[in-house]
């Protein structure tokens, strides 16, 4: 059961993004270019964020747990944000339009969750070999790690089958949130409302923050439904600004070329 429920988890990641991707592609007749730039943009924003934030660890959490969770939001806000402005502001200067900022956040947010569906897929490989053997006999282990390998093993095979299942219901909720994100940032450009921008990283290092802190605080399914409900209130920030669109949908919205 344990075994079918990860398959799930880590299928899920993977899969439903690029049919998210399909079927709003089909619907508005929009090019994957735009998909894929929004999950380049995602990677592109992770070359200096990801270094930055292994380098300086140990110094955020030497400021206290509260710092900690605010400094990673508010870096993830800014390396993310920025990101997105400069695509949308030099390399896609024809996507205005409400439906392009949604179909780009798609692409944004689904490319995240397909790298972590991967990674997860390899950690699931991983574990169901170790689950077999003998980690004595991995020479990859150190012997003084021996026995913390084992207990994560352990741990992996004894999570509840509704706790594995949480990771795709992580993504769904973040992918809102990264629809959200790309909506007001191009909303903010579009209508050269540059506090649109300020906000947008506000609200990503909020969520981002949030999560953090709640998640060594309270009870993983609690901390996930109040990840739900800041993607229910960022599907709204994305409804109430299309009304808010000046530029008109493009009748064919065929990308950038």
């Amino acid at each position: 059961m344990l075994e079918t429920v990860y398959v799930l988890n880590f299928l899920g990641m993977i899969v439903l993004p690029v049919l998210a991707g399909v079927t709003l592609g089909r619907k508005l007749n929009f090019s994957w270019k735009l998909f894929l730039a929004g999950g380049l943009t995602f990677i592109a924003s992770q070359i200096l964020h990801v270094p930055l934030v292994l380098a300086l660890t140990k110094t955020f959490l030497s400021w206290g747990e509260a710092a900690y969770a605010l400094t990673l939001g508010l870096l993830a806000g800014l390396f993310e944000e920025t990101a997105r402005y400069l695509l949308f502001k030099f390399f896609l200067k024809r996507s205005r339009s409400w439906s392009h900022g949604i179909f780009i956040g798609l692409g944004h947010g689904g490319t995240e969750a397909i790298l972590l569906g991967v990674m997860s897929a390899l950690a699931f490989a991983n574990m169901l070999a170790y689950r077999n053997i003998d980690l004595a006999t991995v020479p990859s282990i150190p012997a003084d790690q021996l026995e913390l390998a084992r207990q994560q093993v352990a741990a992996y095979w004894a999570l509840p089958p509704y706790l594995a299942i949480l990771g795709l219901a992580e993504r769904i909720f973040a992918i809102c949130l990264h629809v959200a994100l790309s909506v007001m940032v191009l909303h903010g450009l579009a209508n050269q409302q540059a506090g649109w921008f300020w906000l947008a990283v506000a609200w990503h290092a909020l969520v981002d923050a949030a999560a953090v802190f709640f998640g060594r605080q309270i009870d993983p399914l609690m901390l996930e439904g109040l990840v739900g409900v800041f993607a229910a209130l960022s599907l709204g920030i994305v409804f109430w600004l299309r009304p808010r669109f000046t530029t008109p949908e493009p009748e064919d919205p065929a990308g950038e070329g």
